[in-house]
C-alpha cells in the first residue's frame, strides 16, 4: 500500500487488505484524506517506490510505507504509533503509550504466526502450493495459539474495566491499538472461523464489534476505498 494525504503519503500493495489494512483504518478513523498509490498506480508503483528509486528519502525495507514531503517510514506497528501521535490516537502519558506499542507488537506477532501457518513448505510461496502440508499448522494455530492471542485481549480489556474505564483497550478513548486488534480479530474470524467461534472471548468480541461499528470505520468498511480479503494467511 501506498498512500498520500494531507499528513503523509502511504505506500501499501494493493487488491487484498495485507498489512496495509491496519495503517489504512489509522487514516480512515482520524478522517484524514489519503492517496492509496497501490491502487491508483498498481503494484507496479509500489515496486518503484521501495525496491527501484523511486524513494528519495529514508530507505523502506518493504510496504506499507507513509511519505510526508521527504520524510518517509515502514513497518506496520512503527507507522501505527507514528501516525497515532500525529492523529491524536495514541496517549500523552508515556507509560499508556508504550502500552499501546506493546499491544502493537504482539498484534504483529500473531499476524506472523498466523499467516506462517499457511505457508509451513515455503514461506514465501502461495498457499495454494502447499495447501495439504498446510493443515495441521493451521489446525495447531487455530487451536493453541489463537485462543491464547484472544484471551490476551481479554485480559488487557478486563484490566481497563478494572481500572475504571470501559470500551477501550488502554485509557478512556480509542488508540490505534483497538485499532489493530480489531483487524486482528476480524482477519482471525475471516481465516480461522470456526476456531474463532470456538474461543470464549466476549470481551474481545464486543470490542471487535463496537470498532466496527465506529462512523468513520462504518462508512470505510462498505466503502469502495476498503480491499478485499486475502483468500489466506491472515491478510
Amino acid at each position: 500500500m501506498a498512500v498520500r494525504s494531507n499528513a503523509g503519503s502511504l505506500a501499501l500493495p494493493s487488491g487484498i487488505k495485507g498489512r496495509g489494512e491496519y495503517v489504512r483504518l489509522v487514516f480512515e478513523e482520524a478522517g484524514v484524506p489519503y492517496t492509496d498509490v497501490g491502487v491508483t498506480g498498481g503494484m507496479v508503483s509500489i515496486i518503484d517506490f521501495c525496491w527501484k528509486g523511486g524513494n528519495t528519502g529514508f530507505p523502506v525495507r518493504a510496504p506499507p510505507a507513509i511519505r510526508r514531503g521527504d520524510f518517509v517510514l515502514c513497518g506496520t506497528p512503527v507507522v501505527q504509533a507514528y501516525l497515532g501521535r500525529e492523529f491524536g490516537l495514541m496517549p500523552a502519558d508515556p507509560r499508556a503509550a508504550a502500552h499501546v506499542e506493546q499491544v502493537l507488537a504482539v498484534v504483529t506477532d500473531g499476524v506472523a504466526e498466523g499467516r506462517l501457518a499457511f505457508h509451513p513448505k515455503d514461506f514465501y510461496a502461495s498457499h495454494k502450493t502447499q495447501v495439504e502440508e498446510s493443515k495441521p499448522y493451521v489446525k495447531q494455530y487455530g487451536e493453541q495459539r489463537l485462543p491464547k492471542y484472544m484471551q490476551h485481549w481479554e485480559d488487557i480489556l478486563r484490566k481497563n474495566e478494572a481500572d475504571g474505564e470501559q470500551g477501550f483497550l488502554i485509557g478512556n478513548s480509542l488508540t490505534v491499538a483497538d485499532l489493530a486488534v480489531y483487524h486482528y480479530m476480524a482477519a482471525a474470524q475471516q481465516h480461522y472461523r470456526a476456531y474463532f467461534d470456538a474461543v470464549e472471548a466476549p470481551l474481545a468480541k464486543a470490542h471487535q464489534a463496537r470498532i466496527a461499528a465506529r462512523p468513520r470505520i462504518a462508512a470505510y468498511l462498505s466503502s469502495g476505498r476498503c480491499q478485499p480479503w486475502d483468500t489466506d494467511s491472515m491478510m
